[in-house]
């Protein structure tokens, strides 16, 4: 299993998107919000993808999560990443920072994409279960 969590500037055509630690890294919270400066569109989207599989014969699956809302200048004291520079639009005004955890991971980009994993484990057990059990019999055979 596999992860990575995006922030998408619809203005920019998705941009930083999986860049964004390094656009983050470079230009800090107040760089963010420059790149913005010169568009009236600050909408955005904080993006997180799972793929899973089995085994290494099993095609992946992959879950996307997403949460939109906007960047706005940085605000809250759990800073962590670009959490200050985002607001998510059911987050009542706030930003992922300023938010209570509880509360950001209920409607967080994470949550969502951990929901329709767990979803398609809850669905597919059995054969999930198979696929896993295969490759371990597969592998057994080549160890000495």
């Amino acid at each position: 299993m596999v992860e990575d969590t995006c922030l998408c500037f619809n203005a920019l055509g998705g941009l930083p998107g999986p860049y964004i630690k390094w656009f983050l890294d470079k230009l800090g919270h107040d760089g963010l919000n420059k790149l913005l400066a010169a568009y009236d569109d600050k909408s955005a989207y904080a993006q997180c993808v799972f793929a899973f599989s089995a085994g290494p014969d099993a095609e992946p699956v992959v879950f996307d999560g997403r949460t939109a809302g906007k960047i706005v200048p940085a605000r809250g004291e759990n800073a962590f990443g670009w959490d200050p520079v985002f607001e998510p639009d059911e987050g009542n005004g706030l930003t992922y920072a300023q938010m209570a955890k509880d509360d950001k991971n209920a409607i967080s980009h994470r949550r969502r994409s951990l929901d329709h994993l767990t979803a398609y484990l809850r669905e597919h057990a059995a054969d999930v279960g198979a696929q896993i059990e295969h490759e371990a019999a597969k592998r057994a055979k080549t160890l000495p």
